[in-house]
């Protein structure tokens, strides 16, 4: 999984850096040194004159709230400086995108973002292109469809011929995740509708199957790992062209298996991590250039990767930009096609993927 996870970035990486040629608009290209585990920021340069607050798109208890809470510590360990989370979910990222954007860009103000920053502008709740912000992704995970402990489908065969027959609720977080994406995707292959129930979040989208709420979830296998491990969410399949491998449940087959129409559809990556805006003064900018490099080097962060199943990013500059230019023509385009996004992309000079 995780190579053809990286197969993915890598030409992800290579279709955006045609179409951005790596112009101006992004952060400069830096290459700070990283120290390993217990690295700590020079004497020179920028440093937090007082506490750094990390705005958190989503509700405490999913990826992008796990990974900002290591990023917090790996950051504070750093700087030797107080970094705190502050959760504020809601509007598809836009409400904790706009506190940072509407603060001063100053280093203080951190936005914890997830992959639904590709889609903003399209989902119409900011009006920033995802290349106004120095991104650092930091990690990801893989999406799965799983459904509760005693549910009648066993297969994922036996769900999509259910659903041909009748609407059956689904839960797969707000309406710009890459989750819901991806469960927007497997409905137009399989040829089906779902009744979409919206979560702000995974945690309670998982919730919410658990609870019998709906009849199925489609949200991280990071994060429904240990509900999936103790038996009370059953994965029927990997919503992706690759299976998974979980330690005490065995393999859980890919999509493709039996919808091998979905490899023809663009897919989008998710994405965590932290960011400020790209216009922040430029010691500042350099300053987070090197505490990711170092924060991503760090025991912190490893462990945080390693522990939670997820896999590793760590791109910043450039490579970002890139990337986050690809990205948001893969979700605003299908997340517009399959009318979740109520904004043309075209009117932002979005092209078609």
């Amino acid at each position: 999984m995780k190579k053809k996870l990286f197969a993915l970035i890598s030409a992800a990486l290579a279709a955006a850096m045609l179409l951005t040629g790596c112009s101006s608009g992004g952060p400069a290209d830096s290459s700070p040194s990283g120290t390993g585990g217990s690295a700590s920021a020079s004497s020179d340069g920028w440093k937090p004159s007082s506490t750094v607050t990390i705005y958190c798109v989503s509700a405490a208890g999913g990826a992008t709230d796990y990974c900002n809470r290591a990023m917090a510590q790996a950051l504070g360990d750093y700087w030797g400086t107080t970094v705190q989370v502050v959760n504020q979910p809601g509007g598809s990222g836009g409400v904790a995108a706009g506190t940072v954007w509407n603060s001063a860009h100053d280093g203080l103000s951190v936005l914890g973002f997830s992959e639904a920053v590709f889609s903003q502008r399209s989902m119409g709740v900011f009006d920033q292109a995802p290349t106004a912000w120095d991104l650092m992704p930091v990690m990801n995970t893989t999406a799965v469809l799983s459904v509760p402990e005693g549910s009648p489908y066993t297969t994922i065969e036996e769900l999509i011929e259910a659903s041909k027959g009748s609407t059956l609720n689904m839960a797969s977080g707000t309406g710009g995740s890459v989750w819901s994406l991806k469960a927007s995707l497997f409905a137009q292959a399989a040829g089906i509708t779902f009744n979409r129930l919206n979560y702000e979040g995974s945690v309670p989208s998982q919730t919410a199957a658990l609870s019998g709420e709906v009849e199925y979830v489609v949200t991280g296998l990071a994060e429904q790992l240990e509900y999936i491990q103790a038996g009370k969410l059953i994965p029927l399949a990997m919503i992706e062209s690759e299976p998974a491998e979980v330690e005490g449940v065995g393999a859980i087959p890919a999509i493709t298996d039996a919808l091998p129409a979905f490899a023809d559809y663009s897919q989008p990556l998710q994405c965590i991590g932290i960011a400020i805006p790209a216009d922040c003064p430029d010691e500042v900018r350099a300053a987070f250039a090197d505490a990711f490099t170092a924060c991503m080097e760090s025991d912190t962060i490893k462990s945080a990767i390693a522990d939670g199943n997820f896999n590793t990013l760590g791109i910043s500059g450039n490579e970002a930009q890139a990337l986050a230019a690809q990205q948001e023509q893969v979700y605003s385009w299908a997340l517009y096609d399959a009318e979740v996004a109520p904004e043309d992309p075209a009117q932002f000079d979005i092209a078609r993927p």
